[in-house]
C-alpha cells in the first residue's frame, strides 16, 4: 500500500479524534458553567421583578400587575408562584350601643425558587413588608407597613388593614406568570367604642404583637378610623410561550 496515499487519511482520522475529543471536553465542562452562570443569573432576575410587587402595593388604588418569568432556557428545575390568605384580624365592638364584629383576611404571595445550582430559597411578600427563607433560617429584608396606633387627645384608633378577597392561587414551571393585584381604597369610621382587636398573622405576627402592645386597646369613647382597607385580590395567570 503506498505510504503516500495513507498519510491524508491518517491525518484526517488524527484530525477527527481532536475535534471529537475537543467536543467532548466543551460538552463536559464548559456548556455546564454556562448553564449554571444562566441559571444563577436567571434566579437573582426573577427573584428582582418579584420585589417589584412593593411597588404595586404601594400604588394600590387600581388593577397594576407584573410579569415573572419562572424558568429561563437552560432550565433544570422550576420555580413556583404562589397567593392565598396568611392571617386574619378580628374586630369584636360595640359601637354607639351596638355590638359590632369585623373580620379581614391578610394575605401572602410566595415566590419559591428550586435551583439545581443553589439553595431552594423562598420569597414571601405581606402587608407590604418581605421575607426571605432558606433551610431553617428566615430573615425580614423588607419591613411590613402595619398601621395600629391611638390618638389619645382624639381618643382614636387609627387601623390600617389589607383585606385579601382572592382565594389560593398558584404557577409552577417554566412559563411566564402575569402577577395582578386588584385594589379598591375605602374608609371607615366608626364612634364611641369598646372592645378588642385579636390578630393572627403567621408572616408578620410578631410585629403585629409589638405594635398592639405599644398602642393598647380600645377604652370608652374611642372612635376607631379604619384607614384605607385595600380590598386586594390577587390573580396569576400562567402563559407559556412556545417557540416553532
Amino acid at each position: 500500500m503506498d505510504e503516500k496515499a495513507l498519510s491524508p487519511l491518517v491525518a484526517a482520522v488524527l484530525i477527527l479524534a481532536i475535534i471529537v475529543t475537543s467536543v467532548s471536553v466543551l460538552v463536559v465542562q464548559f456548556i455546564p458553567f454556562i448553564g449554571k452562570n444562566a441559571e444563577i443569573r436567571h434566579n437573582e432576575e426573577l427573584k428582582k421583578d418579584f420585589l417589584n410587587v412593593v411597588t404595586l402595593y404601594s400604588m394600590a388604588d387600581s388593577t397594576k400587575c407584573i410579569s415573572l418569568k419562572l424558568g429561563s432556557s437552560f432550565s433544570q428545575s422550576t420555580s413556583s408562584l404562589s397567593a392565598g390568605k396568611s392571617g386574619w384580624i378580628a374586630l369584636n365592638l360595640t359601637c354607639n350601643g351596638s355590638s359590632l364584629n369585623l373580620n379581614y383576611s391578610l394575605f401572602r404571595i410566595n415566590l419559591s425558587t428550586h435551583n439545581s445550582f443553589i439553595p431552594d430559597q423562598t420569597l414571601v411578600f405581606s402587608e407590604g413588608g418581605v421575607k426571605v427563607y432558606q433551610a431553617d433560617k428566615n430573615l425580614t429584608r423588607l419591613n411590613p407597613e402595619l398601621v395600629l396606633r391611638v390618638n389619645s387627645s382624639a381618643n382614636t384608633l387609627f387601623l390600617n388593614i389589607d383585606n385579601f378577597t382572592g382565594s389560593f392561587q398558584e404557577v409552577s414551571g417554566n412559563g411566564i406568570a402575569f402577577l395582578c393585584l386588584n385594589a379598591s381604597v375605602n374608609h371607615s369610621e366608626y364612634f364611641n367604642c369598646t372592645g378588642n382587636i385579636i390578630i393572627s398573622d403567621e408572616v408578620f405576627g410578631d410585629e403585629w404583637e409589638r405594635i398592639m402592645s405599644n398602642s393598647g386597646f380600645l377604652s370608652d369613647h374611642n372612635t376607631l378610623l379604619i384607614d384605607n382597607p385595600v380590598n386586594i385580590s390577587l390573580e396569576i395567570r400562567n402563559f407559556r410561550i412556545v417557540l416553532d
